[in-house]
């Protein structure tokens, strides 16, 4: 493993990558090893477990990669019979919103169902079609709350009159 830390240290990663994939070393210890030395994107060549996967792939800020993973826990949840992990979308959308690509956020935020950030998401990226559908998702939905928010996210007067006179 020495040697695998200088190979780490002189960035000769096609040889630490054929190194890790000819060792007779535990998988977990490596993969362990390369994510302490700040190494997670070498790291997630190795892993298929998608847990273990979508936490190097947000750790080294692959997001297609964190996806993937995502999609794939919540398509083995779904075959378990369990409720899906909103907390992986949860995750996933914030990272994504740290560097900045909306459109996995609004889809993170479209599976956890949390409304109030995707109503706040389509008033900063100017969609106010889709803050329009949220108005109407917010009715089907009887929330109050919601619906006013939407309607003075929307500049609708006639709508927030509506709601407060309900």
């Amino acid at each position: 493993l020495s040697y695998c830390a200088f190979c780490h240290f002189s960035a000769q990663y096609g040889q630490v990558m054929q190194m890790v994939r000819h060792s007779r070393l535990c998988g977990r210890a490596i993969v362990a090893y390369l994510q302490s030395k700040g190494f997670p994107e070498v790291a997630l060549h190795f892993v298929r477990e998608p847990r273990t996967r979508f936490r190097l792939a947000l750790a080294c800020g692959n997001i297609e990669a964190a996806m993937e993973s995502a999609f794939a826990l919540e398509q083995q949840s779904s075959a378990e019979g369990k409720e899906s992990d909103t907390n992986v979308w949860g995750e996933l959308g914030s990272e994504a919103l740290r560097q900045g690509n909306h459109q996995v956020v609004e889809m993170s935020y479209q599976r956890t169902k949390d409304f109030d950030r995707l109503s706040f998401l389509y008033l900063l990226t100017g969609d106010t079609e889709k803050l329009k559908k949220m108005l109407k998702i917010s009715n089907m939905r009887k929330d109050i709350m919601s619906r006013y928010h939407n309607a003075l996210l929307l500049g609708d007067a006639a709508e927030r009159i509506a709601v407060l006179e309900e």
